[in-house]
């Protein structure tokens, strides 16, 4: 709430925000927790499904990616895509740019002011990623098989800036897995990386896991 409202009132010529930026953005930011809600009921009830179509992988990034452009550029962050063409997932539109939506917006929440994000998309063999990876707060490896926990939060260092899951990533990878596909998390040197993988169309769920290795 206090990131949108900050971005609103830069928007309405304001270094500084207003009670009336929060409440003007209240439905909206209410709407979208409600959102991640029924994203999560829709992948765990049986008889709800989403509307399955062919999509193109790299036309709902660059959606994503452009609506998250402005707040990175307000905090100086360098949002860079890299996106092979003609990448086709079949799944639920909406809920795929959920699932996207979701890691851009813990990146940019967490990335270094001046830092880079990185989103891309591509093709290993018979299945399909996409990928975000920041230069925020890294994941020690006795976090990372829970970092797609519901309400996961790693160890605070006291920095006020530590990666925690909420429902935001317990919801990517239910919407991943959904759609037979799965999560993945990597690290590095102050930097993580968060793939998602679908299997090409053709494949369906019977082409083994995906590649060990992250893409990026």
């Amino acid at each position: 709430m206090f990131a949108a409202a900050r971005a609103l009132a830069l928007l309405r010529g304001r270094g500084y925000v207003l009670p009336e930026d929060m409440s003007d953005l209240a439905h909206e930011v209410v709407g979208h927790r409600l959102v991640d809600w029924n994203a999560t009921a829709r992948t765990t009830v049986p008889h709800v499904r989403f509307t399955l179509a062919d999509r193109e992988l790299t036309t709902w990034i660059v959606l994503d990616a452009s609506a998250f452009a402005p707040l990175a550029a307000e905090r100086g962050q360098l949002l860079h895509r890299s996106l092979a063409p003609g990448l086709t997932v079949i799944g639920g539109h909406d809920a795929l740019r959920r699932a996207v939506g979701n890691l851009l917006s813990n990146a940019v929440r967490l990335a270094p002011p001046g830092s880079l994000i990185t989103v891309a998309a591509g093709r290993d063999g018979s299945w399909l990623w996409t990928a975000v990876r920041d230069e925020g707060p890294g994941i020690g490896d006795d976090d990372r098989a829970r970092v797609f926990d519901r309400f996961w939060r790693a160890k605070g260092n006291g920095g006020g800036r530590d990666r925690h899951a909420g429902l935001g990533l317990a919801i990517v990878r239910q919407i991943v897995e959904s759609h037979g596909g799965q999560v993945a998390c990597s690290h590095g040197w102050g930097r993580a990386t968060f793939v998602l993988w679908f299997p090409a169309p053709g494949h369906g769920r019977t082409n083994g896991g995906p590649p060990e290795n992250a893409p990026l």
